[in-house]
């Protein structure tokens, strides 16, 4: 590791000195600190996939706790794909059985691997929830559950596990829980009280510096609020900064068509062609075709015809064709450029 040095003691003291990197009291939110550099360094490296492998052939127990350990750490900065492989070795070692007084360490990492857990996983799992009294030892867990299990589960029991975790947590725990409130389908209550949840949690959330937690905020409050230029600026500016640049690439596209309609179009213009060099460095099919279409109306609208007919050439001539939506919008805007030749 670049910024790690396992102390050379051997397996099983390297293997507990990452734990206790992992499990520092405060991993999500001490971004600046050495302890949280150090995860850093080792959650992005192999040698933490080597610790785990290792862990599971000698000490489940610890290949556990270490899932467990990384979830804030892998939450924070987006690594589903990373959380994923580890979860799926770890629950392939362990089957059906949860390790005794690491009930909730399983519970994590079969939300990391619920889509390759078996069924009767998920429903152990599950029942951790459904025992529990209190809040849960990682602030994370109760935001994961309703992720991953909320959609499936009665409004309810989504409203029960949030008022133990409510009354009990921590700050984070309680941003996580106006969040969840917020987010759409989860629970069972008006958009304007949605809205003020998904506002409270996005304001808390850029009081602890979270900026995924904040990320996720908006993008549920895209999907309310009425007030969507600022809250799609806040999430375009984050999601560049998270360095998610097929998801910036749809956002600025996004962006540009509240620009487009208000008739600012220079400035969608300049959004569009972001989000175009964005999808082409990430090969983002949806993105490049949006951005292309985008890129034609704004042409259109300002008279630029010949422009608007060559952005329309590119997107109905490379298009994949699974993209049907997007070739149906430039077929449409083909239709529409076709009228505006006509009568100019």
């Amino acid at each position: 590791m670049s910024d790690v040095e396992f102390r050379g003691g051997g397996f099983d003291e390297d293997l507990s000195y990452l734990i206790d990197l992992v499990e520092h009291p405060d991993p999500l939110r001490t971004a600046t600190t050495s302890p949280r550099s150090a995860i850093r360094s080792a959650a992005e490296g192999d040698q933490v996939v080597a610790a785990i492998e290792r862990a599971c052939e000698s000490d489940p127990r610890m290949a556990l706790r270490l899932v467990a350990g990384l979830s804030s750490y892998w939450w924070s900065r987006g690594l589903q794909d990373e959380a994923a492989a580890a979860a799926e070795r770890v629950l392939g070692m362990l089957g059906r059985t949860v390790p005794a007084g690491l009930e909730e360490e399983y519970l994590l990492t079969v939300l990391h691997g619920a889509s390759s857990a078996e069924q009767e996983q998920l429903d152990l799992a599950q029942q951790v929830v459904l025992d529990g009294v209190g809040p849960f030892k990682y602030p994370v867990t109760v935001l994961l559950w309703s992720l991953v299990f909320g959609p499936f589960e009665a409004s309810t029991t989504v409203a029960d596990v949030l008022a133990r975790h409510e009354r009990d947590g921590d700050a984070w725990t309680r941003a996580a829980v106006e969040l969840i409130r917020g987010y759409p389908g989860l629970v069972d209550i008006g958009p304007a009280e949605a809205e003020q949840a998904l506002r409270i949690a996005l304001a808390r959330f850029r009081m602890l510096e979270d900026r995924w937690a904040m990320f996720l905020a908006l993008t549920g409050l895209r999907q309310i609020t009425d007030d969507l230029l600022p809250v799609t600026s806040e999430a375009v500016e984050l999601a560049e900064e998270l360095g998610l640049e097929e998801e910036a690439g749809l956002l600025l596209c996004e962006r540009a068509e509240l620009y487009l309609r208000a008739g600012a179009l220079d400035t969608a213009r300049a959004d569009f062609a972001h989000a175009l060099k964005l999808a082409e460095h990430t090969d983002c099919a949806e993105a490049a075709a949006a951005a292309q279409i985008g890129l034609a109306r704004t042409a259109r609208y300002a008279g630029n015809l010949v422009g608007a007919r060559e952005h329309l050439s590119v997107v109905l001539g490379s298009c994949p064709e699974e993209l049907v939506d997007a070739r149906e919008e430039a077929a449409h805007e083909l239709r529409l450029l076709c009228s505006a030749e006509a009568t100019a």
